[in-house]
This record gives C-alpha cells, structure tokens and sequence, in this order.
C-alpha cells in the first residue's frame, strides 16, 4: 500500500529549474500496488473533478530527486512497474504530476536511480551531468567539436591516501567531525603539465567513488524532498539561503542556519522529537541548552526565552557546507542523518522575504487583496500557520519591490524626468524645490513637479475647443499633497488630459504656479478671454484672476447646488436652479429669476451674490464651443487615478502616463469603427436636433434671414452669421433645431445649402477627431536603463504640509473625560510647556479647568 500525492490544475515553467506552478496538491491513501493502473489512474484524476474528455499527460517524480531529472512519463506498463519498483524500495509517497491540454516537458530525464558499482567501468566516466544551466534560445551557439581526451588534469589534495581507500573520514557519521574541506576538488588548481599524470587520474577515481557513494547514501536516506546532494556546487550565498528555506518549507521542519560565515555554512533540524513524556514533549524543550561552564556538563533548565544558537538539536539530521575561498562556489560536503522530529506547521525559516516572493504576483494583479486572504492562500498552499502581521508586512515588501520604495523615489526623479523629456521631444516638466537655507548643500526638498506632454500640447491646439477643468485630487500615503490637472473636451465630448502637477497642497500659491507654467505651455497672452471651469476653489479663484484676469471662469453646478442643499433641499428649489443655468437667453433667465424670488427670496438673494457670469448660460461667452455646466470632465479624470494617488512619485506618474496613452490606443479603435462626417457622440446629437427640426415652420425672409416658429417658441435665424437668437448655434457650434429647419427650407428653394452636417463647426468632424488623436506619447525603458542625471543636487522626500480643508470630525468628550485630562492637582497631564490660567494665575492651568472644577461652564 502506497500514498499518491497529485499536483494537479497546473503547469510545469521552463526548463532547467522546473517547477510545477499555479496548482493544486490532493492526497489518495491505501492504494493497492496490485490494481493500481492505468484504468485506476484516470478514474482518480476524475474524482479530482475533471471531464473525461479533457487531454491528459501523467508524470511521476522519482523520490528524493529534483523534477529536472527525477520526472518520469506514465504511460504505459514498463512505466507502472518502473513506479513499483520505487514503492518496493520503500517510498511510501509517490509524486503524480497531471498536465492538461498541452505538454510542456520535452527534455530527457535522466535516471540516477540506477544502482552503481565501484568496479564497473562507468565510474570512470561523468554519469551524473550538472543540468543548473541557463538557456538562451534565441542565441544558440553553433560550436565544433574538439577532441579532448587527451587532456589530463592534475589534483592536488591535502588528504591521506589510506583514508581515501577506506572511501569515509567519518564526517558523514559524527556531526562534529573537522572534514568540511576533505571532499573539496580545487578545479581552479588544475595543472596538465605534471609528471604525475597516473597517480592523479588514480586519486581522481577514487574521489569521485567516495562522492557518488556519499551522494547515492543522502539521496536514499532523507525521507524528505531534499534538494542537496554530496558534492553540489551553489553559486552564491543568496541563492544557498533559498534553497534552504524552501528546503524547510517543503518538508515543514524546523530547520536553522547555525552557521552562516564568509566560508562555512551548518544547517541543523530543531524540531520536536515524539515523545508522550510530560517533560520532554512540549515546545521549548525540543532541545537542551548547552551551559558553557568549565564543567562542560550541560543542564536542561526553562528559561524565558531560549537562543537557538544555545541549544543543542536532539534531531541529528544536518548538512555542512563550505568553500576554500570567497572567490569560489559553495560545496556541498555533508548530508548528516535522518529527520527524527516531527513535522510543524510554524516554520521559521518561512520569513516575511520568502512570503513576499510567493504572493507578489497576486499583489500585481490585485494590489488591494485583503491580507486574511493573502493568508489563506499561504496555508492552503503549504499547510503551513502564518500570523496576520507577518503577513501584512510581507505584502507591505511586496508592494514596495513592484511599485518602489517612497523615498528612494525622488532621488531617481531626475533621471526619470531627463529620460520622459529624451524620448518626448517638445514636453514641458518642471521640478519646484523647497528654498533651501544653505546653498552649499547637495541635497534639495522636493515640493512640486509640473508635466506636460508635447503630444498633448499639439492635440489640445488641434482640437478647438478652447474651455480646461481645473480641478484637484487628494495623495495618499506617507507624503501627501494634491494632484492639480487641467482637462480638456474633445470633439466626441469626452475628456483630454492637457497637463498634470503634485503639489505640496491646493492652496494659491501652487495654483499659481501650475497656472502660469500651462500659460507657457498653450501660449496664452495674459489678457486671453479663454474659458476655465472649476469647482470654487478657494486657492484657485484668486490664482486664476491674478494669472488670466480676462478669462472667463465657470463654476460648477453641482457644487453650487452642494452648497444650496444645505438650506434650502427637495426638487423643486434643484428645478428651479436648472432652469436659471440652463436659460440660453437673458429674457429666459430674468423670468426663472422672478420664479425663484417669489418662491424664496432669501435664496434669490443668496444665488444674486454669485455672479451670473460663472454658473448661466445666458452670460457664457459663445468662443469655447461649449456650453457644459458641470466639471464632469475632471471629475472623469481624476476617477482613474484613484490607483495611482497612493504609489510612490514615479509609479504615480507613469501611472498617468500609461493610462493617457492606453486611453488614445482605445479612441483609436472607436475611431477605426466610426463612420460619417460627424464624431460619434455628435452624431447622435445631432440626430435629436433633426428629430425636433422636422416639427417646426420656417418662414424664408432673404437667402440669410428665416424666422422659424414651433410649439410656442419663434426664433429669428441668420444662416450667413450662423446665429440664432435661442444662442445655442453660438454657444455649442452646432445648428440648434431652428438653424437645421432654416438649412432644410434652403435646400428645398434649390440655394444649394448641403447637408445639414456641413454647417456644424469643426470641431466635431470625425477628421479633426483623428488628427487630435494622431499625436502619441512615447514609451520609455525601465529605470536599469536611465542615464544619471548631471544636476550636482539629490532630491529627498517633501517636508509634511497641512492639506486645505475640514479636518476630520473629531468625537465630542463628556466633561467627565475633559475632567481627566486636567487631574492632579488642576496641571494639565499632556507633554510640552504649561500654560498659565487667565482666571486665577496658576502655571499649568486655565481658564477652562477652572470653570469645569466650578461647575461654571459645561463640557
């Protein structure tokens, strides 16, 4: 009877170094070696819960033997015996590996399982090849062939030949035998030209006898997955400590590194014997403490906390390796005993490191995973216990290698900046520090960083539309500050980042900053009459008076009406608002005007103090082709930076820089699809101003002038002007239903007028659409590839700023709480100097305290 461990819904990476990823493991017990085939095999992996039409391919893993040369095909009966023979061996546990669909393995497995003997022929050859190789497919090497069996090498070892005859210096049977270096062979010492060639190739033999045997005896004794072996060379010490922890992981012992020096390195097992013994059995008396006294006795005692260095493992399995030099590879020279102890789910070994390498692609793909899934999955996956803090902190390292560390960032800013300007000829970036009170220094507080992108400065021009949002949004984590943008329309009505900046806060002074740097930037003439929409900010509205003082500023409804609600709710007071702002023409917003002071006059009143200029249509300027009331646009914007305002600096900017450029690949592809003169969302505009076109009368005056009536509205349009007294043609650059009536009355008097499409502006043809679009951000490489910036300063994180607005809502204290904090005597318990009270004089007492211990004044 036999165990079957399956790994299974998974696939093998590439060879060498295979592993089986991405998979599940499930156990089958007590299955019989006489019925067990091939028939059984599919019936289980059906169990598992697959169809039975999917595409199968059946490995086994020789035990003790790495997937690189222990994995064996399953396919037939010579391949089933060959399985029973490593169950009669005593390999209790066999590893099946199913492959679904497609294989993946094509390179020859090696079989080492066969037994061999010291007089056979074949130890004079290399049966064992080093497979820990790196493949370059896309280079292969066409190499001839050279004859070198004429090459003799001479070894020089420090050992005795008598000893090598015996084949064992006992240090695989003492733990403390001084052989780490006896089984070391120096090939950097190799010298052809000795006399000596025949005792060497002799001596040769005989080493690699006495490995092989060492090598045959570790691979049969461990019962765990070990993947070291006698005479293994490890490259470096990094690569030695994760073989070791992963060594510890799967075979859940609780492994520790005793020695960890520039030229030794000693793995010893502290786990937990069995024992039913009350004193012996619990955890901490696993092993003995070691008392370095001059008696050299050693006592079991209990203290409070134990080294591991102290104490002495009663498990006698170990590995010992070493190396002659810091300039050479790691050998393994010792594989001691079997694991006596039993397995644990609390691996020390398993550290905050190892746990961040093993969950990184899941914060890739899912960078807000909770942590208590983030532990499940580690548990299920390993049967292994891990703590929530380890693993918050494992997830912490995790995010920190994908996204950067916070500081480190702003040290490669410029570098980073230097490389967007390299490949983005024509952008704008501009790097504010903090003024620095010591000129001499090599370093500078960063405070601000201004982008904009050339491709985007050249399609904003091409587009027409001359209104940006401004608006801000919040930065998270430990530096934060504001993510200040301006956003345009394009002809399809949807939003075109123009230009992005990280601020210390949105207060006036970096509002004007960012504003005068986007004047440069669009070359405006201070005295533009160019349309800004905002959201009443009070930074910005100073800011831009003082930068554009002749533009003209629009506010936001929606926060108008925010501010309106909290006085003055319900639907009726929302309507009334809407047709004020929505009213095209003066008559119509002085009537919805009388509506809302009959109604209200306080809120009459209160809407008469914000100038009419910035929230109605009726004072809107007819130059930006827009008659938008809301700040949607930014508010669009700064929704999909919602994943980048909790990243590090550079992160946060390729952040944007990656979804501004994703975002002009996906217009594209609408715009591939879209056809007709007009832009898509115009199109459909459109089409609703036809629909209500074909209800009215038109009444032809000249070739320019027609007065249009319908549904008790009458309007004079001029077609030669492109006007209409409703001011919607004026306001939005696209007929409104009387202008399209009046084109549709000159086409029947044969004036050869067009389609009505013709005569909307241009800013909405599918053409223009496309041009603005045709300008692209340029990649740019990974940081391993930036040029070092030749600025003589370094850029360290900014100094912590108060951000504007409400503070957190702090909870209201009972007076029995403020009672406490000024207890002892009436001084106040809180650090930092004391004050004086204005009411009795007292040091490290006030006013408040004196009237809260006289009841004078409540809490």
């Amino acid at each position: 009877m036999f165990t079957l461990k399956f790994f299974h819904g998974g696939q093998f990476s590439n060879h060498p170094g295979i592993e089986y990823v991405n998979g599940k493991i499930t156990f089958i017990d007590n299955v019989d070696i006489d019925g067990f085939g091939m028939g059984m095999l599919e019936e289980m992996v059906k169990g598992l819960g697959y169809p039975s039409d999917m595409v199968f391919y059946y490995h086994f893993k020789i035990p003790r033997v790495c997937l690189d040369l222990g994995l064996k095909c399953l396919s037939n009966d010579s391949d089933f015996e060959n399985l029973f023979a490593h169950v009669r061996r005593g390999n209790t546990v066999i590893e099946i590996y199913i492959e679904h669909w497609n294989s993946r393995v094509f390179f020859k497995s090696i079989n080492i399982e066969e037994e061999e003997s010291e007089d056979s022929e074949h130890e004079d050859s290399e049966e064992e090849d080093d497979t820990d190789y790196i493949a370059d497919k896309d280079n292969q090497v066409e190499d001839v062939e050279v004859d070198m069996q004429n090459f003799k090498a001479n070894v020089d070892f420090d050992v005795d030949g008598d000893e090598e005859e015996d084949g064992d210096c006992g240090g695989h049977q003492d733990f403390e035998c001084d052989g780490l270096h006896d089984s070391y062979v120096d090939l950097e010492n190799f010298d052809s030209n000795s006399d000596s060639n025949d005792e060497n190739t002799t001596l040769l033999r005989k080493v690699s006898r006495r490995i092989r045997r060492k090598r045959q005896h570790s691979r049969v004794s461990s019962e765990s997955p070990c993947p070291f072996y006698i005479g293994q060379l490890i490259e470096d010490k990094e690569r030695l400590n994760d073989m070791v922890k992963h060594f510890a992981l799967e075979s859940r012992r609780q492994l520790y590194i005793l020695k960890n020096e520039s030229l030794r390195y000693m793995v010893v097992c502290l786990g937990t014997n069995p024992s039913l013994d009350a004193e012996e059995g619990t955890q901490g008396q696993n092993s003995k403490i070691l008392l370095s006294e001059v008696g050299g006795s050693s006592t079991s005692v209990k203290p409070k906390k134990v080294s591991k260095r102290n104490t002495k493992p009663t498990c006698p399995y170990a590995i010992q390796i070493s190396r002659p030099t810091t300039d050479d590879h790691w050998c393994v020279k010792t594989i001691q005993g079997e694991h006596q102890c039993l397995q644990t789910r609390e691996v020390g070994l398993y550290t905050m490191s190892s746990i961040a390498k093993e969950i990184e692609l899941l914060v890739e793909k899912n960078p807000e995973i909770p942590i208590t899934a983030l532990q499940d999955v580690i548990q299920k996956r390993h049967q292994v216990q891990v703590s929530l803090p380890k693993v918050f902190r494992a997830k912490r390292i995790a995010t920190r290698k994908l996204f950067g560390d916070y500081v480190e960032h702003y040290g490669l800013l410029r570098d980073y900046c230097e490389e967007l300007l390299r490949a983005n000829p024509g952008s704008t970036i501009k790097i504010d520090v903090e003024p620095s009170s010591n000129p001499s220094s090599l370093t500078r507080q960063f405070r601000r960083i201004y982008i904009c992108y050339g491709a985007m400065k050249k399609g904003f021009k091409t587009c027409g539309r001359e209104i940006l949002g401004l608006d801000g949004c919040f930065m998270k984590g430990p530096y934060p500050g504001q993510i200040l943008s301006a956003v345009g329309v394009d002809g399809n009505n949807g939003i075109y980042p123009v230009a992005f900046s990280l601020v210390e806060a949105e207060s006036f002074q970096s509002w004007s900053w960012f504003l005068e740097l986007l004047m440069d930037d669009l070359d405006l003439p201070k005295n533009t009459n160019f349309t800004f929409i905002s959201d009443r900010q009070k930074g910005l509205i100073p800011a831009l008076s003082r930068v554009f003082p002749d533009a003209e500023h629009r506010f936001c409804l929606r926060h108008i009406h925010e501010n309106m609600r909290k006085q003055w709710r319900g639907d009726v007071f929302k309507s009334m608002l809407w047709r004020v702002a929505s009213a095209t023409t003066l008559p119509f917003y002085d009537n919805a005007m009388d509506e809302i002071k009959r109604a209200d006059k306080t809120l009459f009143e209160w809407l008469s103090k914000i100038p009419p200029t910035s929230w109605s249509r009726a004072h809107f300027s007819t130059r930006a082709n827009c008659d938008m009331l809301l700040n949607n646009i930014c508010e669009v914007f700064n929704r999909q930076l919602i994943g980048a305002r909790d990243k590090p600096v550079i992160t946060c900017l390729e952040y944007i820089r990656e979804y501004i450029t994703k975002r002009i690949v996906n217009v594209k592809k609408i715009q591939a699809r879209s056809t007709g003169p007009l832009t898509p969302a115009a199109t459909n505009t459109f089409d609703t101003i036809k629909k209500e076109a074909s209800q009215l009368t038109v009444l032809m005056v000249d070739s320019a002038k027609y007065q249009v009536k319908g549904s008790g509205s009458q309007c004079v349009v001029n077609v030669e002007l492109k006007t209409c007294t409703c001011r919607k043609w004026e306001l939005t650059g696209m007929p409104c239903k009387h202008a399209v009536a009046a084109i549709w009355d000159m086409t029947r008097n044969d004036m050869r007028a067009g389609i009505p499409e013709s005569w909307v502006s241009e800013v909405y043809w599918l053409d223009t659409w496309k041009k603005v679009y045709s300008h692209v951000i340029d990649p740019i490489p990974g940081p391993e590839m930036w040029k070092r910036s030749h600025c003589p300063t370094q850029l360290t994180p900014p100094k912590h700023h108060k951000q504007i607005g409400r503070p957190k809502k702090m909870r209201k204290k009972s007076i029995e709480e403020i009672q406490a904090v000024f207890s002892n005597g009436g001084k106040m318990t809180r650090k930092g100097n004391t004050t004086t009270c204005g009411k009795c004089g007292t040091n490290g007492h006030n006013i408040r305290t004196c009237n809260l211990q006289s009841g004078t004044q409540d809490a």
